[in-house]
């Protein structure tokens, strides 16, 4: 299983409300605990659970809410809810802890949680980095693009998390990103939303005409 990474507020709060079962690992660049614990954690297996790392020194609000005062720390979330704690990449209390808490819980279904991404807003945009932070030079074309038409929009940083990343390649049948989405169809990458442009249609595409 692939672990999710997040670096804001706004991630973290949009990830367990996509998914409120989550083990989430408060880490730091420079800790090397936490990148040998980040690297364990790629190679679980906890279907019913959400594996993330969170930088703690980007989101320092949410370290103070969730009594993070080091790392390794590591929150465990159930119903959206913290639950439980642990300090240090003690791995065995960890794995031991993914086992209980979850016993009762439903696997996580990616079809699912893509359709619901999918759908989040009107305008969904799935992209390498985010707007104000774009992470390939198609993403930041497609961005100035949208931010030209003016029109609200959503993103979703593919780069965060591989299982998306993976599971939206064999949903959409388009291979490439970004990947955009109007009313929960795909309207297409970079390529097609410039050739939109350049004939004076995308406005009404992206208005769902």
């Amino acid at each position: 299983m692939t672990v999710s990474v997040v670096d804001s507020r706004q991630t973290f709060e949009e990830l367990l409300k996509e998914t409120p079962n989550a083990c989430v690992h408060f880490a730091a660049d420079w800790c090397e605990p936490s990148k040998a614990l980040h690297n364990e954690m790629n190679t679980w297996s906890y279907p019913k659970v959400r594996l993330v790392t969170a930088m703690a020194e980007k989101m320092e609000d949410v370290c103070e809410e969730m009594g993070v005062e080091t790392v390794p720390y590591i929150v465990f979330f159930k119903d959206g809810k913290k639950v439980e704690a642990v300090t240090g990449a003690k791995v065995d209390t960890l794995k031991g802890k993914l086992e209980s808490l979850y016993e009762t819980s439903e696997v996580i279904d990616i079809e699912k949680r893509m359709k619901g991404l999918i759908n989040r807003s009107k305008i969904m945009l799935f992209m390498k980095g985010c707007p104000s932070a774009p992470r390939c030079g198609f993403s930041r074309t497609i961005i100035d693009i949208l931010q030209e038409e003016g029109l609200p929009f959503d993103t979703f940083d593919i780069l965060t998390d591989e299982a998306i990343r993976q599971g939206l390649k064999e949903y959409s049948k388009w291979p490439t990103f970004p990947q955009l989405y109007v009313d929960g169809d795909l309207v297409g990458g970079l390529d097609i939303i410039k050739e939109l442009k350049e004939n004076d249609e995308l406005r009404d595409a992206l208005e769902g005409n």
